[in-house]
């Protein structure tokens, strides 16, 4: 059978003036079964698939990560905000298009994986601030108000983040709130934590924080950007540099709300975009040469 898994001898660092939060079991650089330059890879619930984006066109893809085979799901999809049901059924994204009046809108579709059906969650707005799920329910964020869709029968009530106009909100129960922990700023990558009850987010010009969900005790975790949680106490996210045009350096960092921090990666890879499996065990990254790895924890 052909290998489509190849292990890779990078550094992860718990060294210096670091210290160790995770256990880094092997690094993998996934081969793909087409020819995908990968971009916005965003793993499953449970960590044997990924969902993601096509560099080279608007395609979103599905990558078994035990082969490396690749599936179309659209190919007209944005890899941004996507989001995969807990169950591992269902794939929601962001369908771009052009009016009429030459302005762009933005519908939600949902993908389901057994059956290769698309259902429509969201029609085309120029309003769509955030999505999410709710157990099998997908929460769309349009103008403050949440639309929500059912995609099976588990149920949750989890608070949703969302950005509109560079302001960070908040929905609870139908009733969407500005948080803007950081004051009037751009921000970017807001979260959940696992647990419901912190966001984490990032401020343009100040960094990455989490703060309460009233948008109280704001910690600041730093220049990690593209941010997620690794656990209710440890985020990962990418430590980069640029020449002004492109990223020329990129670290993943693992951080705790202590303070302490842990370099992931090497300068062997400029790794991009991570995105953790519900238990914390892999981390899916993009690197700017299009290439998917995956990170195993112990």
């Amino acid at each position: 059978m052909k290998k489509f898994l190849i292990t890779v001898a990078l550094i992860c660092s718990g060294t210096m003036a670091y210290a160790q939060l995770v256990d880094v079991e092997s690094v993998q650089q996934i081969r793909l079964s087409e020819n995908v330059i990968v971009n916005h890879p965003t793993i499953s619930p449970d960590g044997s698939f990924a969902v993601v984006s096509d560099l080279a066109s608007t395609a979103l893809r599905r990558v078994d990560l035990a082969t490396g085979k690749v599936d179309l799901i659209t190919d007209n999809g944005s890899g941004v905000d996507v989001r995969i049901s807990p169950d591992n059924q269902n794939v929601v994204y962001r369908q771009i298009t052009t009016g009429k009046n030459r302005l762009r809108y933005t519908a939600l579709k949902a993908y389901n994986f057994a059956s290769g059906s698309v259902q429509q969650v969201l029609k085309p707005s120029r309003n769509l601030n955030g999505v999410a799920f709710n157990g099998t329910d997908v929460v769309a964020i349009e103008k403050g108000r949440a639309r929500t869709k059912s995609l099976g029968k588990a149920k949750e009530n989890r608070p949703v983040v969302s950005i509109s106009q560079g302001h960070l909100n908040i929905t609870i129960n139908g009733k969407t709130t500005t948080l803007d922990p950081q004051g009037r700023s751009s921000y970017l990558w807001p979260s959940i934590s696992p647990d419901g009850t912190k966001i984490l987010y990032w401020a343009a010009y100040r960094g990455c924080f989490v703060c309460d969900l009233d948008g109280s005790n704001p910690l600041s975790l730093g220049e990690l950007r593209a941010a997620r949680w690794l656990d209710n106490n440890t985020v990962v996210g990418q430590r980069d540099r640029d020449n002004g045009e492109f990223i020329t350096e990129s670290r993943l960092i693992a951080a705790d709300l202590k303070g302490t921090e842990q370099v992931l990666t090497d300068d062997s890879v400029v790794a991009l975009n991570p995105s953790v499996s519900t238990d914390g065990k892999k981390i899916a990254f993009a690197t700017n040469k299009g290439e998917l790895y995956i990170l195993n924890l112990k």
